[in-house]
């Protein structure tokens, strides 16, 4: 948050981003800024706000920036001219974006192109070419980067779709408009985008610095399945308490169209009655009446597969839900985790972010490694996995997960959820991993069982805000014997029970004695995601993994 201002210094005093703009003395340096380490922290002397974020959270992009040898005072031929006029963007618009024309090869043969270059720091860094019949091709070696970014200028950015829609926005006079390089995403399932889809995000990334001078970012993407799923994805990034969306006229799927159909008045209405990304607040029942009519038709689905028959029966993984798993210790309740976090990566493409306090993160990719491969990384009376297999499961892991190093930085909550939502922004995680609860710094406000509500609350609220479904580990509190076995835990057997489970969503145990163990859900707050019982599974010790046992 205050990162920006240390600079190559180790403490500054600065006015408060919290409280400055209630106060008559609003340019009063009443927050100490220091750096420690890897970390800034920071305390106000007047309102009490404080907080830590880690210095190497983003770092920006290094890649050596290409300079495409493009003419970009060469202009346009008439025929791209009459079909951007047919549009409604005139010359002064196209000449301020520098468009030109140029012959390109495309799928269905050579034709005229306008070629739309993407301008930073003085420098071509890309170009993006649009054929006559609305085919496209870009520059080899083009960079993957928001396009139009030298005409953005705090305190607002509209983002679109495409590069035609941006320039709606800036012959409208709306001139700070961007849009994204790869136009909406070709894969869309369940009205988002696929997992698969997530590496052609990380312009969202790369723009950070960008988004962070932007008091909001008005979202005007198309109004059509791919454009909505675009839409949430960009929200999910972005921050959705940052991010407003534009709504069209009837008969209008995009700001083009809008342009040409009610003129730049319109396009200017569009986005100054752009309205909040909905997150928590009031709305009429209304406004879920489609959602409403989509279940009773289609009914509401179910989770993800956890990759096991007969777990699936009781437990499925939906994304903006947390599920709090306990059992005793070495139950097998962290490799569980891990199994369904594999199985995920594997089937559903999924990204992960890995707070697990009780594995330094060599040690747990050698575990995601084995379990990816079903064989043992050590050497023993089972056949280990090769050198050539290990290097294929250390990149499928690279591919898939990142992780929180506790040796780098602070396990208080807020530096948690702070690094998440970076991962968010960065890879597109669909899932956090918190094991286990015990290392984590909770801020004494109250009692235990209030302020573990509390921070279950801030869990919960992130989870959902960002569609992110989150697993947080948690052991029992007390192990008391039944007879010679130990009794099967519950939500009410965990420290500050209450909160455990009323705040979670799905509650389950990890039971193991040998090699079978128990899965049993205590909790399953929805109907489509489950419901109670318990179900067994095999348990493999030699490679952490668990698999259906033969019926």
């Amino acid at each position: 948050m205050y990162a920006e201002q240390l600079g190559s210094k180790d403490h500054v005093r600065i006015p408060c981003k919290a409280c400055s703009g209630d106060r008559n003395k609003a340019g009063e340096p009443c927050v100490s800024v220091d750096r420690k380490g890897d970390w800034v922290i920071w305390f106000c002397h007047h309102c009490g706000d404080k907080g830590s974020s880690p210095l190497t959270a983003w770092q920006p992009k290094k890649t050596k920036r290409l300079s495409f040898a493009i003419d970009v005072n060469a202009g346009l031929k008439d025929e791209s001219k009459e079909y951007l006029s047919i549009r409604g963007i005139a010359e002064e618009t196209w000449n301020a974006a520098s468009l030109f024309s140029t012959e390109r090869d495309f799928r269905t043969g050579r034709q005229q192109a306008i070629g739309f270059p993407n301008i930073l720091d003085g420098k071509v860094v890309g170009v993006k070419y649009r054929g006559l019949n609305k085919e496209f091709s870009q520059e080899a070696g083009s960079e993957q980067v928001l396009w139009g970014q030298q005409f953005a200028k705090p305190p607002y950015l509209v983002i679109t779709e495409g590069e035609i829609d941006a320039l709606s926005c800036i012959q409208a006079g709306v001139a700070s408009a961007v849009s994204v390089p790869g136009g909406a995403p070709l894969r869309v399932s369940d009205g988002k985008i696929d997992p698969s889809e997530d590496r052609k995000f990380s312009f969202i990334w790369d723009a950070k610095v960008l988004l962070d001078q932007m008091e909001k970012v008005i979202l005007a993407v198309d109004n059509d399945e791919s454009g909505q799923a675009l839409q949430e994805e960009l929200a999910r990034r972005i921050g959705k308490a940052k991010c407003w969306i534009a709504a069209y006229p009837s008969g209008c799927k995009d700001l083009n169209d809008v342009l040409v159909r009610h003129g730049a008045d319109e396009v200017k209405k569009v986005i100054a009655d752009a309205t909040p990304y909905p997150i928590n607040g009031l709305f009429e029942a209304s406004n879920y009446f489609d959602v409403i009519d989509d279940k009773y038709l289609n009914g509401s689905g179910k989770g993800a597969s956890t990759g096991f028959a007969s777990v699936d029966q009781l437990y499925t993984i939906a994304a903006g839900q947390l599920s709090v798993v306990t059992g005793w210790p070495s139950s097998g309740k962290s490799n569980f985790v891990d199994q369904l976090c594999v199985n995920l990566a594997r089937e559903k493409d999924w990204r992960f972010m890995m707070a697990s306090f009780e594995n330094p993160p060599e040690e747990h990719i050698i575990k995601l490694a084995e379990i990816f491969l079903c064989k043992p990384f050590y050497d023993g009376p089972t056949v280990r996995m090769t050198m050539d297999e290990l290097k294929v499961a250390k990149d499928w892991v690279k591919d898939h997960f990142l992780f929180l190093d506790v040796a780098k930085g602070g396990t208080n909550l807020d530096s948690i959820l702070q690094r998440a939502q970076a991962a968010v922004s960065r890879m597109g995680i669909r899932g956090m991993v918190i094991d286990p609860y015990n290392y984590i710094e909770v801020e004494r406000t109250g009692t235990e069982s209030v302020d573990i509500s509390n921070m279950l609350t801030r869990v919960n609220a992130f989870a959902k805000a960002n569609d992110v479904h989150v697993w947080f580990v948690a052991h029992p509190a007390k192990m008391q014997r039944d007879g010679p076995d130990l009794p099967v835990p519950d939500g009410m057997s965990i420290s500050g029970s209450m909160a455990w489970w009323a705040k979670g969503d799905v509650g389950i145990t990890v039971h193991r004695k040998d090699d079978e163990v128990m899965i049993k859900v205590w909790k399953c707050r929805w109907r489509w995601i489950g419901k109670l019982g318990y179900a067994m599974l095999n348990y493999d010790i030699p490679s952490g993994t668990y698999s259906m046992p033969p019926f």
